[in-house]
């Protein structure tokens, strides 16, 4: 059995024995004022009465003793558990935080990648529309810069997600790191092929 269970319990169990004794003793005081007073027999019967009621006084006494000591316990329960849940609350706040921090680097990330393949696409019909010798040196670095510091930043970002136990996250900025890194080497092969075929 639980300890908690056992206190439940033990409060249920103190308060039904007081509840038992104080019917028991609101009976003996309701026979005793109806006692007849008037010979020996009921006399003693009187005097039989009132220590039947002085012994479930006195029961009375030990049943709220046990009362107020469960009473007690479960007030300490309850105090560890409201501790432990503040404590709780506060572990979900700074993890909710770190999250919210986490997920804006992502967003950003997600916003950069997006302006980097809007250029790409740029670059790309730059190459189709125009003539072998135009010079697109800056484009092509650009993007090469922009690639590598997004798969930097990304990297940074899982890093930190990872450090933070959000595996899933960490996961995909791992994902996206992986994924620049490759369009940053066919985007390289793509200008090495372009500089090869404006050889003479």
């Amino acid at each position: 059995m639980s300890l908690l269970k056992s206190d439940m319990l033990g409060l249920a169990a103190a308060a039904e024995g007081l509840d038992a004794e104080l019917c028991r003793y609101e009976a003996l005081a309701t026979g005793i004022q109806r006692e007849r007073l008037d010979s020996e027999k009921n006399l003693r019967q009187a005097v039989r009465s009132l220590k039947d009621l002085e012994d479930s006084e006195a029961r009375l006494g030990q049943h709220l003793q046990t009362l107020v000591a469960a009473i007690a316990s479960a007030r300490e329960r309850q105090q560890r558990q409201s501790l432990a849940v503040q404590e709780r609350a506060e572990q979900i706040r700074r993890r909710t935080a770190g999250l919210t921090d986490l997920l804006t680097r992502w967003g950003a990330l997600g916003e950069a990648a997006a302006e980097v393949n809007h250029l790409v696409q740029q670059v790309a019909a730059t190459i189709q529309k125009s003539s072998v010798e135009e010079p697109l040196d800056a484009a092509f670095r650009e993007v090469d810069d922009r690639l590598g510091r997004l798969a930097d930043d990304s990297e940074e970002l899982a890093r930190a997600a990872l450090t933070e136990a959000f595996v899933d996250l960490g996961r995909q900025a791992e994902s996206l790191r992986q994924q620049l890194l490759s369009a940053r080497n066919k985007f390289r092969l793509l200008e090495r092929r372009r500089g090869s075929a404006g050889e003479p």
